[in-house]
């Protein structure tokens, strides 16, 4: 079987850095973009099966990335992770086209266990 893809979103370093090692312990090929642009090309030229992306990005947000992956890429499993607290705002990103989130701070139990939930598309083929 292939190596699955993740694809890391965000503009932090040190949360990129986090969460690429907690990707790699679980098996995964770990792609990174800084911004919501660059994941938006990465998804187009690359075969990714989970994104983990964060809400707060400058240039192009986690809500604007995922609304413009979801044009072309239904498919493809996106967490998002965000500060976000608002019920009403969650519930949009959720019917903007996210699997599912985790809320920042977070530990890194939280996304091994998100990892585990999402099932990629690499594990289907």
């Amino acid at each position: 079987m292939a190596t699955r893809k993740l694809l890391i979103v965000d503009d932090m370093d040190s949360i990129r850095a986090l969460v690429a090692a907690i990707g790699r312990d679980a098996g995964f090929e770990v792609l990174q973009a800084n911004n919501g642009e660059q994941a938006l090309f990465s998804c187009q030229t690359l075969d990714v099966d989970v994104v983990i992306c964060d809400q707060n990005m400058p240039r192009m947000s986690g809500e604007a990335f995922v609304a413009k992956l979801r044009e072309t890429d239904t498919r493809t499993p996106v967490i998002m992770l965000t500060g976000e607290t608002d019920r009403d705002k969650i519930a949009a990103l959720i019917a903007g086209g996210i699997n599912g989130f985790i809320r920042k701070p977070f530990k890194p139990e939280q996304i091994y266990q998100a990892l585990e939930r999402i099932k990629p598309r690499a594990a289907a083929d």
